[in-house]
């Protein structure tokens, strides 16, 4: 594979486009399914990459708080939407000021908190959005709803970014047996972000664990975006 110089460029325009991760997912006490989230170590690569100390990260689908987490970690600021209680709720418990987590849907965030409100533009957005239903978090919605649903909320989230921002989505295709066939997923959500958003490279993580990456697939992808208003 052909590498590819970062968006954000330090100096790392020779690391290779794909990684090798354990892809083990962090033990955490949560009462409740808690496998459709990344590992640790795949938001320390991105956020070590492409952010710098201080920077204002945003996750608008935060789920556990993972993004949250490892953000305040390495030193950068952090804001997350989570629509669902109990997972808002719990990522709450992981950070030092459980106020930068919104109880939300990512699209009607209020207008307080743009351009004037509590925050800066942020520099970058790192997220796994839901592969299946931004509606529910139950069941799957027909490819048409789920693309469009996607390329709306996402053109909405332009209002939090800085000109020049990353924007780092984690997306797997889908694979399970009894469909006889993969959903390509990285393709579809490749195409639609590139609408929005200037590409500038595709970072892949290989799992040498057991565990899937994502449903069929021991790989997943970061699609890295720049933002250019």
């Amino acid at each position: 594979m052909t590498d590819v110089p970062t968006v954000r460029d330090d100096g790392r325009a020779g690391r290779r486009s794909w990684q090798m991760i354990d892809g083990a997912l962090e033990s955490i006490d949560f009462p409740g399914p808690t496998d459709m989230r990344f590992p640790e170590s795949l938001a320390e690569y991105v956020l070590e990459n492409f952010s710098r100390p201080g920077d204002w990260v945003l996750d608008p689908f935060c789920g556990f708080g993972t993004t949250l987490a490892v953000a305040h970690r390495l030193g950068r600021e952090a804001v997350g939407f989570e629509r669902d209680d109990q997972r808002a709720a719990f990522a709450r418990t992981r950070l030092p000021d459980p106020a930068r987590l919104l109880t939300a849907d990512a699209e009607h965030v209020g207008a307080e908190h743009v351009g004037a409100g509590p925050w800066p533009p942020f520099a970058l957005l790192l997220t796994s959005p839901p592969f299946t239903s931004f509606r529910t978090s139950v069941g799957r919605d027909v490819r048409e709803t789920h693309l469009d649903d996607a390329r709306r909320i996402f053109a909405s989230l332009t209002r939090f970014l800085a000109p020049g921002a990353t924007v780092a989505v984690e997306v797997s295709q889908l694979r399970r047996p009894e469909w006889r066939r993969t959903r390509p997923l990285v393709w579809e959500f490749g195409m639609l972000l590139g609408e929005l958003f200037q590409f500038s490279e595709d970072i892949v993580f290989v799992q040498t664990g057991p565990d899937h990456a994502a449903p069929g697939y021991h790989h997943t992808h970061v699609l890295v975006f720049r933002y250019e208003p």
